[in-house]
């Protein structure tokens, strides 16, 4: 049952990924389309406590799984903006959680474009197209 509940929130989470993925860089920039209005601020208290962890990790995994497939959908001609790598959901929190602890300010807003912009930051694509570097 815990299983289930886990895997109900992380659903319920993860649902804007794609969504997200389609984010604007800024927050000064209003995103198109739904986006869950969960405080980011709320992401981080998750994903520091340890009982809620995998929460945190099944939220962010949806956001750069929406992320590749979305890229990987568009085709060969739109340049790929975040080359994230083969990562463990914990390596992923840990990046995620850092990043978000020193942009305080952001924390009010909504959960999606922040963790977007996370992972923007941490996993630009190089130049070429290619992936960026391992965590």
């Amino acid at each position: 049952m815990k299983k289930f509940l886990v895997l109900a929130v992380a659903a319920s989470l993860a649902a804007p990924a794609l969504t997200s993925a389609f984010a604007p860089a800024s927050a000064e920039d209003k995103p198109v389309g739904r986006l869950t209005h969960l405080p980011a601020g709320t992401l981080l208290r998750l994903c520091q406590s340890p009982q809620t962890a995998k929460v945190c990790d099944a939220y962010v995994s949806g956001i750069s799984d929406g992320i590749t497939l979305v890229e990987s959908v568009a085709g060969p001609n739109v340049a790929r903006k975040v080359c994230i790598p083969q990562a463990s959901g914990n390596q992923l929190r840990g990046m995620v959680v850092a990043w978000m602890s020193k942009h305080s300010d952001r924390l009010s807003g909504d959960v999606g474009p922040v963790v977007y912009d996370a992972l923007n930051d941490a996993f630009p694509c190089k130049p070429d197209g290619a992936g960026a570097s391992k965590p």
